[in-house]
C-alpha cells in the first residue's frame, strides 16, 4: 500500500472534518439540533398560529412576537371570555387590511400592542370553541381552566419567553379564571379585566323553567342578554361551583391590576364588584374604572379599549421591565 506523504496527511484530515461538520449541520437543520450558545428568536414582528393539546384534544392558539428580539421577552397570556374566541370580539373602526379590511379582534388589537411594547403573547381558543377540537355545548369551566394552564407552561417554554416574566390577562370569564391562576408559580402578575367574582353569575341567563330543564335533561339552549342563543350541557354550570376567584386572588402576593367600566350591565354594579377583588388580594394593586360598558365599547370604537390595554401595559412594564 502507498504510503501517504505528511501533507496529505494533514489535507485528508481537513477534508475529513469538513464533511463531519456538514453533517452535523445538516443533522441540526433537519433534527433541531442546535448548540448550546445559539440564541432562538423565532418569527419576531410575526403572528404564529399554534397547536397545544390538553386532555387528548388539540386546541388552538396564536402567539405574537415583537419586531425585535435580542433576548428572551416577557409574555402575557390573554383568556377570552364566555363564548368568546382567541381575537375577542370585533372591535369598530379598527381594520386588517390583509384580509378585507375586517374589524380587529378586542385580544388582537392587544396582542399587537404588547408587541410593540415588547411582549410575547398567546391568546387559544378553549378546547370545544373556536377553531379547537370538540363542541361548544361540551365545554366546562374547569375544562378552560385546565386549557388555561396547558398554554402558561407552553408560552413558558417558547424560546423567545422569559419564563421569570409572565402575566396572564383575562376578560370577563376569563378574567376569573386569570384569578385562578394565581396560584400557579410561573404566574408573576395578574390582570383582569371586568372579571366576575363569582361564577354563579352564569346561573342569571336562564329563566326558572330552563333551570328546570337543565336539571331534567341535562342540557338546555337558552338566549343570552346581547340577543345570541347557545346550548350548554349541565356539567359547564356545575363545573363554575368548583372555582373561587377571590379565594385564590386573596393567596396571590404579586402586583394586580383591575379595570372595570362604570356601565358594565353582565359584571354589575361597577365598581363594587371590582372592588371585591382588590380588597381580597394581599399586596401591591391598582382598580382602573372607565366610562365604558363591560367590553370597553368596542362596538362604539377602539378609544376606551385603548385606554385599557394602555393602562395595562404601564402595569406589566412596573413589574416585568423594571
Amino acid at each position: 500500500m502507498k504510503k501517504l506523504k505528511k501533507g496529505q496527511m494533514k489535507i485528508g484530515t481537513v477534508i475529513a472534518l469538513v464533511i463531519v461538520a456538514l453533517l452535523i449541520g445538516i443533522a441540526g437543520t433537519y433534527f433541531g439540533v442546535r448548540p448550546k450558545e445559539a440564541k432562538v428568536t423565532p418569527y419576531a414582528g410575526k403572528q404564529v398560529d399554534v397547536i397545544m393539546q390538553n386532555e387528548g384534544m388539540n386546541f388552538a392558539g396564536t402567539i405574537v412576537y415583537p419586531a425585535n428580539i435580542d433576548k428572551p421577552c416577557p409574555a402575557v397570556l390573554l383568556l377570552p371570555g364566555f363564548l368568546g374566541e382567541r381575537d375577542e370580539l370585533p372591535v369598530v373602526n379598527t381594520f386588517v387590511p390583509a384580509e378585507g379590511g375586517r374589524p380587529q379582534g378586542m385580544w388582537e388589537r392587544t396582542a399587537l400592542k404588547l408587541a410593540e411594547a415588547g411582549y410575547v403573547s398567546l391568546r387559544i381558543d378553549y378546547r370545544n370553541s373556536g377553531k379547537s377540537e370538540g363542541l361548544w355545548q361540551d365545554a366546562t369551566v374547569t375544562g378552560e381552566l385546565s386549557d388555561a394552564k396547558v398554554a402558561l407552561k407552553y408560552l413558558s417554554e417558547n424560546p423567545a419567553v422569559d419564563k421569570n416574566k409572565l402575566a396572564v390577562c383575562g376578560l370577563s370569564l376569563g378574567g376569573a379564571l386569570a384569578s385562578c391562576m394565581s396560584n400557579e408559580p410561573l404566574v408573576k402578575v395578574v390582570v383582569l379585566w371586568s372579571a366576575a367574582p363569582d361564577l354563579g353569575i352564569l346561573n342569571i341567563f336562564l329563566l326558572p323553567d330552563q333551570q328546570a330543564e337543565l336539571e331534567e335533561k341535562g342540557i338546555v339552549t337558552f338566549s343570552l342578554p346581547w340577543g345570541e342563543t347557545t346550548t350548554l350541557k349541565k356539567g359547564f354550570f356545575d363545573s363554575a361551583k368548583e372555582l373561587h376567584p377571590l379565594e385564590e386572588i386573596g393567596k396571590f402576593k404579586g402586583p394586580l391590576l383591575d379595570i372595570c367600566g362604570t356601565n358594565d350591565a353582565l359584571v354589575a354594579p361597577q365598581p363594587q364588584q371590582a372592588q371585591k377583588f382588590i380588597d381580597a388580594h394581599n399586596g401591591e394593586e391598582k382598580l382602573v374604572v372607565l366610562e365604558a360598558d363591560h367590553t370597553f365599547d368596542n362596538f362604539v370604537g377602539p378609544e376606551k379599549l385603548d385606554q385599557a390595554i394602555d393602562e395595562t401595559i404601564s402595569w406589566l412594564n412596573t413589574y416585568l421591565k423594571p
